[in-house]
């Protein structure tokens, strides 16, 4: 998901950029477009950092934009917000320390959001990082945004019943283990704040890891660093209503049919260099149909011209978007996912199954099933051809439909038996129902089990999880082997609940040689990562890579500057507009 050459003095360069989310339970789409090239930079200049956001040509100011979803959320709070769609809610709602700028052409560019500028690099070495806050920046209620509350929300992420949001500053204050095992965060009597992270006034916060960490800017761009009051904090209902530091402020929630997002009044524009918030309100359906949601788009009635949707549009509507004023209202292209068939490895521990599964899966009938070359195109390893540094290589060199005869010999006459869980909207029911067709012509005997989605991930985070096999999709949080290796694979990261290492592969020589790879210079690092990608594919086949992703979503004919996010994978809303 993101970017390249890391100079953390005035410019970043970046090549290969991309994101700032993670997991993703969306179908892809636009696959047969070209891999765009993106290119991107962390940017210290006054002049990209300072608000207000660069207008939009053309845009209006006004309307309520709607977007159609097939399910809720599963957490809006940011310290357990990790997938696209919930963080690009969450940023309308909630400012992180830094943020990417991007206009859809490919170009990303990392500045400060809450902070000033994308965070210092105080002794030079990558150790101590501080970030000053704006002059400005109001909550809801007019009360201003503190040095504070950022350390309270990043101490709040520490929590164990907070667990599902990205780990990669708690991880970096607390090496060598699981990122909770020492500081539990500030509940029930803890320290109301983890070492290393200090607050000498209001507005500087800083960071003391005892190793070097280069990426941090990236990591500060996540929703770990938005600010909460304690005094509002709720805990677990947090989830429900998060105190808004963003342009709106949530109207009302009720789960599974609607969130109504409004302006927050406090909000100063010119303290904010990332969004335009041109429309006064957001309204987030749930409930429908992925094939009604695109229906009624491709339709574009009155009441749904000022909608979008992030699902992407199902194989039996597809044929009616390729042609006329439709096909002009398509935001597509690729992203930053790779979807894979995750194994349990808990539960699969023979290397030749799952070097099996390898051989069975067809890969071609996973992607057809949700849209075939508009849903994205084979994959064969663990990182996304956006990362930098990537290589393609095939351990398996298996044909796209499957291999029964090196399944054959590979299992030795067992008909393992396995527990295929999915999410239980349409597609991904067909989905799984064609790889589960395919593995029981390959000799496995399948169980399916159906989770809501908006569970989905919580579910098979769970390290004691009753599933073997489940599909799920990661796109790194910036460019590099760092954001996915790391969280996807080290051992030392799995914890009771809110995993991301969802094959559970618990490997020491992998976790020694993450070790090893992270404290090499910025120009190896790349090659290393994607030697240890092979290597972990090779030998230990923790997963069956299925396919590279991509988006292709709709919108309503008076969305204005509609554009796929290279930070996110989906459609953009910090300067989207309802044409008046």
């Amino acid at each position: 998901m993101r970017a390249r050459t890391r100079t953390l003095t005035g410019v970043l360069a970046a090549a290969l950029v991309a994101a700032g989310c993670s997991p993703t339970t969306d179908g892809g789409g636009g696959g047969d477009e070209k891999t765009k090239t993106q290119t991107g930079s962390i940017s210290y200049e006054a002049a990209d950092n300072q608000g207000p956001a660069k207008a939009v040509d053309g845009a209006t100011k006004g309307g309520t934009l709607t977007v159609m979803q097939v399910s809720d959320f599963e957490h809006l709070d940011p310290a357990r917000n990790y997938v696209n769609r919930q963080q690009l809610t969450g940023g309308l709602l909630y400012r992180s320390l830094n943020g990417y700028k991007e206009d859809g052409s490919g170009k990303l560019l990392l500045v400060g959001d809450l902070a000033t500028n994308p965070g210092k690099d105080v002794n030079s070495d990558c150790k101590v990082w501080e970030f000053t806050l704006r002059d400005g920046v109001k909550y809801e209620d007019g009360s201003p945004v503190t040095s504070k509350d950022v350390a309270y929300g990043i101490a709040r992420s520490f929590a164990p019943s907070l667990n599902e949001g990205p780990h990669y500053i708690q991880q970096w204050l607390y090496p060598g283990g699981a990122y909770n095992a020492q500081y539990k965060g500030p509940y029930d009597g803890g320290k109301p704040a983890p070492d290393g992270v200090e607050t000498p006034d209001d507005r500087t916060i800083r960071f003391t890891f005892p190793e070097a960490h280069c990426d941090m800017p990236y990591a500060a761009a996540l929703p770990t660093s938005a600010p909460v009051p304690a005094a509002k904090d709720t805990r677990a209902q947090y989830d429900l209503r998060p105190f808004s530091s963003g342009p709106y402020r949530v109207k009302s929630y009720q789960r599974d049919v609607a969130l109504e997002l409004e302006r927050n009044p406090h909000w100063d524009p010119k303290t904010d260099p990332l969004r335009n918030a041109y429309p006064d309100g957001f309204r987030i359906t749930f409930g429908l149909e992925q094939a009604q949601i695109a229906e009624r788009l491709v339709a574009d009635a009155p009441a749904d011209q000022a909608s979008i949707t992030w699902e992407d549009v199902p194989p039996a509507v597809l044929p009616r978007t390729t042609s006329g004023a439709v096909a002009e209202r398509v935001v597509k292209g690729p992203t930053q996912y790779t979807w894979v068939l995750s194994i349990n490895t808990q539960r699969v521990t023979d290397v030749n199954v799952r070097k099996a599964l390898n051989y069975a899966v067809d890969k071609d009938a996973v992607l057809k099933a949700i849209g075939g070359q508009a849903a994205g195109t084979p994959a064969t390893t663990l990182m996304s051809p956006t990362t930098a540094g990537w290589k393609k290589y095939d351990v398996f060199n298996a044909p796209l439909t499957g291999d029964k005869q090196k399944v054959q010999e590979l299992l030795g006459g067992k008909s393992p038996s396995l527990v295929l869980a999915h999410v239980n909207t349409e597609l991904r029911t067909q989905q799984a129902e064609a790889l589960r067709k395919n593995l029981t012509d390959m000799g496995f005997k399948i169980t399916m089990k159906s989770i809501e989605q908006s569970s989905y991930y919580d579910e098979i985070g769970r390290k004691n999880n009753p599933y073997d096999l489940y599909i799920s999709g990661w796109g790194s949080d910036w460019p590099t082997g760092a954001a996915i290796i790391p969280p996807l694979y080290d051992g030392r990261e799995i914890v009771a609940e809110g995993n991301n290492n969802l094959s559970y592969l618990d490997d020491p020589a992998t976790s020694a040689e993450i070790d090893r790879v992270r404290k090499l210079s910025a120009a190896e690092q790349d090659a290393a990562w994607m030697e240890l990608d092979e290597k972990i594919m090779r030998d230990l086949v923790p997963v069956v890579p299925c396919y590279y992703d991509a988006a292709y979503e709709l919108r309503g004919s008076k969305v204005g500057n509609a554009f796929l996010s290279d930070a996110f994978g989906a459609m953009q809303v910090n300067n989207i507009f309802v044409k008046q």
